[in-house]
């Protein structure tokens, strides 16, 4: 099914009612003022997600008709106003009719193909092979090992709660990009180590595959491990468990893991130290620049042409001005 002969939530206009399916991705319920129940339901279209009201209805009624966290459903939705933004409400709500629907068809989705973008990181990754003429096994070696063990979630994994790369496939995107970033830096500054930032790009966040757990809807939240750890000290750990037994240079992997522990930039911003080698500075401003430009890249998306949001945005310095030229892009 093409779910663009929908019209996306965000395009439905104050005072419109509509038709279409939906991917439910949370029911929560509340007691109105006066007693009754009411659910609070997020919803995605593919392109976006958006949280609607449904009255005098309780998340049991929505169960009891085969609808929970994950499920496809038609809804009838009614837009109205409050406090000058758009407020949707649910009318109705019944599992999809459409059953050739499948999750995907709703999910946000980087705009690289994952297995495209997986063979291109390991393709760079292979290229930058250092043996040092057969004293040592490469680091690439140890970093594409890591990538083939852990690759499924290497490619579903968002990089995020909020943010920046939230997204199924967030977390391969977010160090597509960066690699490439890499790549190109190290024809710059013949100081970088090829291999060394290359690898450090490839699994500065490899850590977040065990601090978050992403739903199938691409939804990420925080686990246990997460919590108690940080993805900075779970990704160390993992280098630490796949240099047993091999012959690496081990005061490359020492770098490696120190650029994976401060890639942050300070302890102020979860550091656990500051980068104190060339590939580690450059490994946290890419990291920087990546989140900065996706930030932008997604507030684009609901902005016009020489708009300029109301505040400035979480993560920035500055309101965000959108200028006209990139309607030339």
């Amino acid at each position: 099914m093409e779910t663009e002969k929908y019209k996306l939530l965000s395009e439905l206009q104050i005072g419109e009612k509509y038709k279409r399916p939906v991917l439910i991705t949370a029911v929560n319920e509340n007691t109105a003022k006066n007693g009754k129940s009411f659910v609070k339901i997020t919803m995605k279209d593919g392109n976006s997600e958006q949280s609607a009201t449904m009255f005098d209805t309780s998340a049991a009624d929505i169960a009891a008709i085969g609808i929970e966290k994950d499920s496809i459903a038609d809804a009838e939705i009614s837009v109205g106003e409050y406090q000058g933004a758009k407020n949707y409400k649910i009318l109705s709500l019944v599992p999809t009719r459409d059953s050739s629907l499948t999750i995907d068809d709703f999910v946000t989705l980087p705009p690289v193909d994952l297995n495209v973008m997986y063979e291109q990181i390991s393709d760079l990754i292979k290229s930058s092979g250092n043996d040092y003429n057969g004293k040592y096994e490469p680091l690439s070696s140890l970093t594409l090992e890591i990538l083939e063990k852990y690759k499924s979630a290497y490619l579903s994994s968002s990089a995020a709660v909020s943010m920046h790369h939230n997204l199924r496939g967030g977390l391969i995107y977010h160090s597509y990009r960066m690699i490439k970033a890499a790549d190109a830096l190290c024809g710059v500054y013949s100081i970088l180590d090829r291999e060394l930032l290359l690898c450090g790009t490839a699994l500065h966040d490899i850590g977040k595959l065990w601090e978050y757990k992403t739903s199938a809807a691409g939804d990420a939240q925080f686990t246990a491990s997460g919590v108690l750890f940080g993805h900075l000290y779970l990704g160390a750990s993992l280098i630490k468990k796949f240099t047993d037994g091999h012959n690496y240079n081990m005061e490359k992997v020492q770098l490696l893991i120190h650029m994976i522990l401060s890639h942050h930039g300070s302890q102020e911003w979860g550091a656990v130290v500051c980068p104190s080698i060339p590939e580690a500075f450059a490994l946290h401003y890419l990291d920087n620049i990546d989140a900065k430009i996706y930030m932008c890249e997604d507030f684009y998306k609901e902005m016009s042409s020489g708009e300029i949001t109301e505040r400035k945005p979480f993560g920035l310095d500055n309101r965000l001005y959108k200028s006209g030229l990139y309607d030339e892009i």
